[in-house]
């Protein structure tokens, strides 16, 4: 389908139409019971490992609330389905030398878009964010994604100081990314 086209179907004026289809959605964090609608989710939308998402939600993500570290939420249809998915989590455990917890993706599927489900999704992170004790949540986001930007703003999310935003970017040079990234946080 080219982008013309797609852009098309996915226009604010398909809104209802797309509302109707997917019906209701439930944003909340993910437990490890939703480890089959997560990989089924990944295998369409993400560039993260299998392997990755079953370790992160067995051993972080999924535990009770005073053994949970960092976070995960999707957007469930009434089947069970995931129509959005975000993390928070320190950069640490790929060996960043970056201080606190990071969105560290926010993916939502096409037909779900411009819908809320973005913000309702970072919302739910920075509520478990806070409860775990977190006095900010930092985002890098793609320069070139206006989106994003645009939601983390409407958020009350800030643009860094140049100087976390130059760590940021020389961390993730050092791994071989070679896109410039805005970082923007917001306090809690």
């Amino acid at each position: 389908m080219s982008r013309g086209v797609w852009d098309f179907l996915f226009a604010g004026w398909s809104l209802p139409l797309r509302r109707r289809l997917v019906g209701p959605l439930e944003v909340r964090l993910l437990t490890a019971g939703d480890l089959d609608a997560l990989l089924a989710f990944a295998s369409e939308r993400l560039v993260v490992s299998p392997g990755f998402l079953r370790r992160q939600l067995r051993e972080r993500w999924g535990l009770q609330d005073a053994e949970r570290r960092g976070a995960a939420a999707g957007a469930f249809d009434a089947q069970g389905r995931i129509h959005g998915f975000a993390w928070v989590d320190s950069y640490r455990q790929e060996g960043l030398q970056l201080e606190g917890v990071w969105v560290r993706s926010l993916v939502v599927a096409p037909r779900v878009r411009r819908m809320g489900v973005a913000t309702e999704l970072l919302e739910c992170l920075m509520e478990e964010a806070r409860r775990q004790g977190q006095s900010h949540v930092f985002a890098d986001v793609d320069d070139d994604n206006t989106a994003s930007l645009r939601t983390f703003e409407r958020l009350a999310f800030r643009r860094a100081d140049a100087t976390l935003t130059q760590q940021a970017n020389e961390a993730w040079d050092a791994t071989g990314r070679s896109k410039r990234l805005v970082v923007v946080e917001r306090t809690l």
